[in-house]
């Protein structure tokens, strides 16, 4: 059934990453792909910071005594990755042993050793990390200048931000390191840390490090930031990729940000910042009960880019309208919205209360035009985004049209129908 098809697939995905990987970059690969098998966009947020969180705790594990661990930390030909989990291990075991090992490292390691026992102190609960780490912000080597500044702004004391800003604001900092700090202070959370946020904003800081304070004011309280955000989209002389980057920066702010964004979806002059506010609303943490709003601006908005952010925000709804929005997809010319509002047709058909015919129309209207997508001369990404929202709607006629794809389609496109008709619970595959 197509409920079984939304919840299987992604829980047989989930267990393949909780077993196989170790990177903590998951989530990202998570988030993109669970949502083509209809998993409520908010709830697998939740799934995926559970399972990273374990992922990680697991990561940091080991079965080696301490005296191994440090073996192997200081030993040369042990692979980087490994060194670097490992610095960890050694910051989070808090022991004396533990601490000369990392200081060793730190004082005749490689420039990447040197780094990522800087960060890892960070996570160290030694009382003298924050002066040990201090005492490395004149450091000459950029990656280990990188870790130092990672390291402090996990610590997050006081004095911590304070180091943080002498080096944001020096003269002699070099340009990609401001920019770095800017983006790691908004991990900090912390009022102190805000302030320096906020001062850097009226500070002659250069374009980069300007969209890197914006970045890091997105996360904190959007109650405390707004009439930042305001002032950025407000002023004729803030530059369209500041704008931008401001708007979709909120996708990492709290609920109180999703107001603030469907309005500058709706009303700001630019159709750039609306796109990018249509794109954060959906993308936020928080979304899920913007279905009406969302599908309201769809109806009345003009520009086709616009309209297709939208669609996708859509997508991770908990009520998707879109009987109310399917003359307005059968309308669409370009290709890209097409697709996205026919993979939205496609999530809805999961809901409850969808009236039986918009599979009817889904079949008949829709799918022609994702097979036709899938087998032309159109771009890798959209003839994917056309199979996932053939495999979304987990129809018999999409799963026909799959199969056509499969035996088709250009080899890779050929190979994800493949496997996308491999993993319906009950296959029809030919």
């Amino acid at each position: 059934s197509k409920a079984t098809l939304a919840f299987w697939v992604p829980v047989k995905i989930l267990r393949f990453f909780s077993l196989k990987t170790r990177s903590w970059l998951f989530q990202a690969t998570i988030l993109n792909y669970c949502p083509v098998f209809g998993v409520h966009f908010t709830a697998l947020h939740y799934i995926a910071r559970h399972i990273r969180q374990k992922i990680e705790d697991d990561a940091l594990e080991t079965d080696l005594s301490e005296t191994d661990l440090i073996a192997r930390f200081l030993n040369d030909d042990t692979p980087m990755p490994v060194r670097k989990i490992d610095a960890w291990r050694l910051a989070r075991l808090g022991s004396n042993e533990a601490k000369a090992a990392l200081l060793q490292a730190l004082s005749y390691g490689s420039s990447a050793l040197r780094a990522a026992t800087a960060e890892a102190l960070g996570q160290s609960k030694w009382p003298d990390a924050e002066k040990i780490l201090s005492e490395l912000l004149i450091e000459q080597d950029a990656n280990v200048l990188r870790g130092v500044i990672s390291g402090l702004a996990s610590i997050g004391t006081l004095t911590a931000v304070q180091s943080l800003q002498t080096l944001l604001f020096s003269e002699n900092t070099d340009e990609a390191i401001r920019s770095f700090t800017a983006l790691r202070l908004g991990d900090v959370q912390t009022d102190a840390a805000l302030t320096l946020l906020k001062t850097a904003m009226t500070s002659p800081l250069s374009e980069d490090t300007l969209i890197n304070v914006v970045a890091s004011l997105a996360k904190y309280p959007f109650e405390q930031t707004t009439d930042i955000f305001q002032r950025i989209l407000a002023d004729d002389h803030a530059s369209p990729e500041l704008k931008t980057e401001a708007t979709e920066g909120l996708a990492n702010a709290d609920k109180k940000a999703l107001p603030f964004l469907l309005d500058t979806a709706g009303h700001n002059p630019d159709a750039d910042i609306r796109a990018s506010a249509a794109w954060a609303a959906g993308f936020n943490a928080n979304t899920g009960k913007l279905g009406a709003q969302l599908a309201a601006l769809v109806q009345r908005e003009p520009d086709e880019d616009v309209r297709r952010r939208l669609y996708e925000s859509l997508m991770r709804q908990d009520t998707i309208p879109s009987q109310n929005l399917i003359e307005q997809v059968l309308t669409e010319n370009d290709p890209a919205t097409r697709i996205a509002a026919a993979n939205m047709v496609a999530m809805s058909l999961h809901q409850n209360d969808t009236d039986s015919t918009m599979e009817q129309r889904f079949n008949s209207d829709i799918i022609p035009d994702l097979l036709s997508t899938a087998l032309g001369e159109f771009n890798t990404n959209l003839r994917f985004r056309a199979v996932f929202a053939l495999v979304r709607s987990g129809t018999t006629d999409a799963a026909s049209a799959l199969n056509i794809i499969s035996q088709q389609g250009d080899p890779q496109v050929a190979e994800l129908a493949n496997r996308s008709l491999a993993d319906f619970p009950n296959s029809h595959k030919h």
